[in-house]
Order: structure tokens, then sequence, then C-alpha cells
């Protein structure tokens, strides 16, 4: 049986940061035009920024580049004022980025060796 301690570990550094931000997106449908959608675009804008930043520490930014835009559209400083219906169109967009970016995102785990289980 080959050793197991060689092999490389593939993890998704973004996937956390990802899904919480698809899972706000797709929760703030009904939220548009409220007051409650600003919290929404907080949460929006620091998640995509947050996996921006998670792509440049891995060495790997062109990953961060489609974060870029969710991050500008649903900025809280300088809102965007759309239609609901566009907001609606953009929110589904604006998940699927997120659940793409995250799952296609992935890089090698340099922290150490694989752990493996002792047989006796």
């Amino acid at each position: 049986m080959a050793k197991r301690e060689n092999r490389t570990r593939i993890i998704r550094p973004g996937m956390l940061p990802a899904v919480l931000g698809a899972i706000v997106l797709l929760a703030s449908i009904g939220l548009i035009g409220t007051d409650f959608y600003l919290y929404v675009r907080y949460g929006v804008s620091i998640l995509a920024l947050i996996f921006a930043v998670i792509a440049i520490q891995y060495r790997k930014w062109w990953w961060g580049l489609p974060m870029l835009p969710l991050a500008v559209l649903w900025n809280p400083a300088w809102p965007f004022e759309f239609t609901s219906e566009v907001w609606q169109v953009l929110i589904l967009v604006g998940s699927a980025f997120f659940i793409a970016v995250g799952v296609l995102f992935r890089t090698v785990d340099t922290s150490g060796p694989v752990p493996t289980r002792s047989t006796r």
C-alpha cells in the first residue's frame, strides 16, 4: 500500500464566505425596498470583499475579480437605485456568482502533511 503522507490536500478556502453570501442574497429577495435591505447590502459587500482578500492571500487574485462587481453593486456607501425586478435578477446572478466561484476556487493546502491512520 502506498504511503499517504506525500499526497497533497486540496482545500476550498473561500467556500464559507461564498455560501454565506449566496444565502444572504437569496434570503433578501423579500426585503427589497425595505429599511432592512441596507443590512443586506453591508453583508453582501463585506462577504464579497472577504472572498477577494482570501483569493489574494492565496495568490490567485483572478478568483477575486468576479467578487468586485458584487461588492460595488451592493455597496451601501454609494447605493445603486434599481427597480425591484432588476434587483431580483441581480440577486439571482449574484448568488450564482458566489456559488460558482466558491466551488471552483481551490488551492493546495501547504499547512503540513496529510494525517494518516495507523493500521495495526
